[in-house]
């Protein structure tokens, strides 16, 4: 059995370098917790280029 999790990382009026490392600060904890990164989906937000990336995790949960 698997559980899934969505994380937000907003985008609009941020440089790409500050994104990227709020990003990386996500994989690299979610990483730890035994999520894999499943799809990365932008999100238009009040007709900016690009509001929000929504990022899609899932993990194996391990019955006891």
């Amino acid at each position: 059995m698997a559980e899934h999790e969505v994380v937000e990382v907003r985008a609009t009026g941020r440089t790409p370098e500050t994104v990227t490392a709020e990003i990386g600060e996500v994989l690299a904890k979610r990483s730890v917790e035994g999520w894999d990164l499943q799809h990365v989906q932008p999100i238009i937000y009040n007709s900016s280029t690009t509001g929000y990336l929504i990022l899609f995790f899932r993990r194996e949960v391990v019955s006891e």
